[in-house]
C-alpha cells in the first residue's frame, strides 16, 4: 500500500509553548511582552507572520513533504489567500485549503480554483468542511442548521463538477442554480482539485462517500480508525465509488532520539497546561471547536478527578495529553524515531493513505520529521 506525507501550517499562531504564550511566533496573543519572532508585528512592518508561514512551506518542499494541510478557523488567517501567497514561494508544494459552501457561490469557487490550477501547476487540493459547531456558525452569520448544511455542501459539488464539466451548465436546486455557465476557453485547462473532506455524522459521511477523493479523520485508537474507514468505504459503494475513496489522518508527532527525550517533551506541554489550568479552559470551549467528541475526549472527559501524564496513553506511542489541555487536532505520536514509524505503519496497514504530520515549532520539526521519520518510507511513497 502506498503512502504520502502532508504536514500543516500554523494559521492562527505557532505552538511552541501553550496557544496565546508570547513566547510563540506571531501575534496571536493576548498582548504585553513577547519575544516570538513577528510577535510584535505591526501593519507596515517589514516582515509578518504570513514570511513566517513561508519559511514553514519551503521547509515543508525542503524536507519531502508532499503538501500542508491548512485549517480554516474563524480566528485565523484565511487559507486559500495565505496558499496564493506562497505559492509562488514553493516549486512542487500542494496545498490543502480548507473552506466552507457557505463561503463562496460555486462559480466564484470554480474560477477561483481554475486560475490558481493555472497559475502553480495544479497545486491546489479542496478540504470542504460545513463547520464545527452551530456556536461557530451563526458567530459567521451561518444559521443553517447541520444536515441543511451538508445538502447545501452536495448541491454545491454538484454545480462545481457542473460548471468544471460543461460550457452549458443548468441546474435547479434548493440552494443554489445555473442556468447556462461554464469553464470555457484556456481555464478549461486547469483541473479540478483533489476533494477532501472530514466529519463524523452521517451526513458527513455520505457526502464523503459521493465526493470526496480522501476522508480526513483526526487520529483515534486503531480500532476505531478501523471502523470509520470500513464504514465509509460502505458508503462510497453506493456511489460506485468503494475502491476510489482514500484516507488520511492528522496527528501531532512529538518525537526524539530517544523514548525517554520523547516523553520529557510531552510531558513539558502537559505540566504546563495543568499549571496554567487550560483545562478548563479546553472544556469551556470545546462546544466551539468541534461538534463531535472522540471516544478518547468522552473518556477524560466524564473524570473530574485530576489525572496523570501518563493516563492519555490510549494505544502504545498515542497520546491524548495535547486533546486535554487545549491543544487541537488532540492527539500525538510521542515516542523514538522507531516507535514512531512503526505506528505509522500500523496506522497505514489499516488504510490510511496521507498522513498529515506536524510538530511544534513547525518549522524546526518540519526538518526533524523530514530528516528522521520520511526517509524510513521513502521506496514506498505515491504523490496523491
Amino acid at each position: 500500500m502506498s503512502i504520502e506525507f502532508f504536514t500543516r501550517l500554523p494559521l492562527h499562531g505557532e505552538t511552541q509553548f501553550l496557544p496565546g504564550d508570547p513566547r510563540n511566533r506571531g501575534d496571536w496573543h493576548a498582548g504585553g511582552d513577547s519575544t516570538g519572532a513577528v510577535s510584535g508585528f505591526r501593519v507596515g512592518d517589514h516582515f509578518t507572520y504570513i514570511d513566517y508561514l513561508g519559511q514553514i512551506a519551503r521547509a515543508a518542499e525542503i524536507n519531502g513533504f508532499g503538501g500542508v494541510l491548512m485549517v480554516n478557523a474563524p480566528y485565523g488567517e484565511e487559507p486559500w489567500t495565505v496558499c496564493s501567497l506562497l505559492a509562488r514561494e514553493t516549486r512542487t508544494l500542494n496545498y490543502v485549503a480548507a473552506f466552507q459552501p457557505y463561503h463562496y457561490t460555486p462559480w466564484v469557487a470554480v474560477q477561483q480554483a481554475a486560475t490558481y490550477q493555472r497559475a502553480t501547476g495544479n497545486r491546489l487540493i479542496w478540504n470542504i468542511i460545513n463547520g464545527g459547531s452551530d456556536a461557530v456558525q451563526r458567530q459567521v452569520g451561518d444559521f443553517f442548521e447541520h444536515d441543511d448544511r451538508y445538502e447545501r455542501a452536495t448541491e454545491f459539488m454538484d454545480v462545481v463538477r457542473g460548471y468544471w464539466g460543461s460550457e452549458n451548465f443548468h441546474y435547479d436546486g434548493r440552494f443554489f442554480k445555473a442556468e447556462g455557465g461554464g469553464l470555457r476557453g484556456p481555464q478549461k485547462k486547469a483541473e479540478l482539485p483533489l476533494i477532501c473532506t472530514a466529519g463524523s455524522s452521517i451526513p458527513a459521511r455520505e457526502f464523503a462517500a459521493k465526493h470526496a477523493d480522501f476522508y480526513l479523520m483526526r487520529a483515534e485508537h486503531p480500532d476505531k480508525i478501523r471502523e470509520l474507514i470500513a464504514d465509509i468505504r460502505e458508503r462510497a459503494l453506493k456511489y460506485g465509488r468503494g475502491e476510489v475513496i482514500r484516507f488520511g489522518l492528522s496527528i501531532d508527532v512529538i518525537t526524539r532520539e530517544t523514548e525517554e527525550l520523547a516523553l520529557a517533551e510531552a510531558k513539558r506541554f502537559f505540566d504546563e497546561g495543568v499549571a496554567k489550568n487550560t483545562i478548563k479552559a479546553a472544556a469551556a470551549h470545546a462546544g466551539l471547536r468541534t461538534a463531535r467528541k472522540l471516544s478518547y475526549e468522552e473518556e477524560y472527559g466524564d473524570r473530574e478527578e485530576s489525572k496523570r501524564f501518563d493516563e492519555f496513553f490510549i494505544y502504545p506511542n498515542v497520546w491524548a495529553g495535547f486533546g486535554y489541555i487545549g491543544i487541537p487536532p488532540g492527539l500525538a505520536l510521542v515516542g523514538s524515531y522507531e516507535n514512531v514509524v512503526a505506528r505509522i505503519r500500523e496506522y497505514n496497514d489499516l488504510g490510511i493513505d496521507v498522513f498529515f504530520l506536524a510538530g511544534y515549532p513547525h518549522l524546526e520539526e518540519a526538518y526533524r520529521l523530514g530528516e528522521h521519520i520520511l526517509p524510513h518510507f521513502r521506496g514506498e511513497r505515491a504523490p496523491l
